[in-house]
C-alpha cells in the first residue's frame, strides 16, 4: 500500500531495491490512490504494477499472471 504509518509504499521499495537478492522482486501496489504522478513515480522507482482498492480478486490474479509470466 502507498499510504502506511512508519514507511509509505514507496520508502518500502526503496528499501527493497537496496538489497541486491531482491532487486528483482516484482511489486504491485494496491492501494486507494488514482493520481497519475504517483503512478509515475512509483514507475520511476521500480514498480511493477498498480492496482486500485476496491478490486476484485480477477484482477489481482489477472496482474499477478502478468508480471509472473503465467499462462492465463
Amino acid at each position: 500500500d502507498l499510504n502506511m504509518p512508519v514507511m509509505n509504499g514507496f520508502e518500502f521499495l526503496t528499501e527493497l531495491c537496496k538489497v541486491p537478492a531482491l532487486t528483482r522482486t516484482p511489486v504491485l501496489m494496491l492501494t486507494t490512490e488514482t493520481k497519475d504522478e504517483l503512478k509515475q513515480q512509483g514507475k520511476a522507482l521500480g514498480l511493477t504494477g498498480w492496482i486500485v482498492k476496491p478490486f476484485n480478486p480477477a484482477q489481482l490474479k489477472q496482474a499477478i499472471t502478468r508480471v509472473l509470466r503465467l499462462p492465463a
